[in-house]
């Protein structure tokens, strides 16, 4: 038989069953309503009654306290139960009433209380009944429906994770590829190469040129010009180099005043500091470009990287969630294969997919 022809005869069946467990739920109810009605009527008869005359003032005590508790007790609890279904939560209580009324109560009203237990004996004989009939016509519940429709979810977002999967995987071949093919280590040794000679060489020329300054140290000393230059280049002769007008200036002013290797060493500085400062202030903006380039170097190489990472942090997510997906696709497929066998024992056929 077709699942789907077996379906549409298993909800016939079920509808069926349904129906027939509503008429038996019917039928026990209006039987329980009445039996209720009935007990309700003994108790207000029991209620109204007088104790006897015969009965001593102590018992007579006794009976009116227990007949009270009975009453009281009974009657909300039979109000409690609205149909067959409920009664079963309350039946605990209503065995427990059918021993626990009291002995003077039993032996001053037996007739009534006989009466009631007698009815409480039928409600409960037919709340077994009820659940034994209930049992006999019940039908094994079959969730092939849901089972599919889990199974056509589960299939379509394993398809789409394993696109996504192997989506990422190429994203990672062609960053790593970019990482390969960039080759950030040989420009990062090239450029640190490059820096490296032009840290020297800005290094030679400032000694070389503070050596010339430093000489001066001393007529600049003996002179005493007041000068706030000369204080400046006491203190340190790179100032000189950083200042180079402003030196000139004043080493042109002082020149005539100098003789010997102090003159000497003037005029090299008058000559040589403007175009040997120019010459390291572009060497240092030089340098300042290639350590820029450096950083970009760096940065975009660690961009990669990072990229790389991240694409490698949801590949494991990815394929994670494809393990998942999948121990629940065959926990499913398990699940029709069960749900199929049970339809096939309950309509007595083989069914095909």
């Amino acid at each position: 038989m077709k699942l789907e022809r077996a379906l549409k005869e298993y909800e016939e069946r079920r509808r069926k069953v349904e129906e027939e467990r509503k008429k038996l739920k019917e039928e026990y109810t209006s039987r329980l309503l009445k039996r209720k009605h009935e007990i309700l009527k003994h108790l207000e008869k029991l209620e109204r009654k007088k104790i006897p005359e015969n009965v001593d003032d102590i018992i007579e005590k006794i009976v009116e306290r227990e007949r009270r508790s009975y009453v009281d007790t009974l009657r909300r609890t039979l109000e409690r139960i609205e149909s067959i279904d409920k009664l079963g939560k309350f039946l605990p209580e209503l065995s427990k009433l059918h021993v626990s009324h009291g002995k003077y109560l039993l032996l001053v009203f037996e007739k009534e209380i006989y009466a009631i237990n007698r009815l409480l004996r039928e409600i409960s004989e037919d709340y077994t009944e009820y659940i034994n009939r209930m049992a006999e016509i019940d039908i094994e519940p079959v969730e092939l429906n849901s089972i599919l429709t889990g199974i056509k979810t589960t299939r379509e977002q394993l398809e789409e994770a394993e696109r996504e999967l192997e989506f990422l995987r190429a994203k990672l071949e062609e960053k790593e590829k970019e990482l390969r093919t960039k080759e950030f280590e040989k420009m990062l040794e090239e450029t640190e190469s490059n820096v490296k000679i032009l840290k020297s060489s800005i290094a030679r020329d400032e000694i070389e040129i503070r050596s010339k300054i430093s000489k001066l140290h001393k007529p600049i000393k003996r002179l005493r010009t007041g000068e706030k230059i000369a204080d400046e280049i006491l203190k340190d002769s790179s100032y000189g180099i950083e200042h180079p007008e402003e030196f000139l200036s004043f080493l042109i002013k002082i020149r005539g005043r100098l003789e010997g290797k102090y003159r000497q060493t003037a005029d090299w500085i008058v000559e040589n500091l403007e175009p040997k400062s120019g010459e390291i202030m572009e060497k240092r903006k030089r340098l300042k470009e290639l350590m820029h380039r450096r950083h970009e170097i760096l940065q975009e190489k660690r961009e990669i990287e990072n990229e790389i990472e991240r694409i490698k942090t949801l590949i494991l997510e990815k394929e994670a969630r494809i393990k998942r997906l999948r121990e629940r696709l065959l926990e499913l497929e398990r699940e029709l294969h069960e749900s199929l066998s049970k339809l096939e024992r309950i309509l007595n056929t083989r069914i095909n997919l």
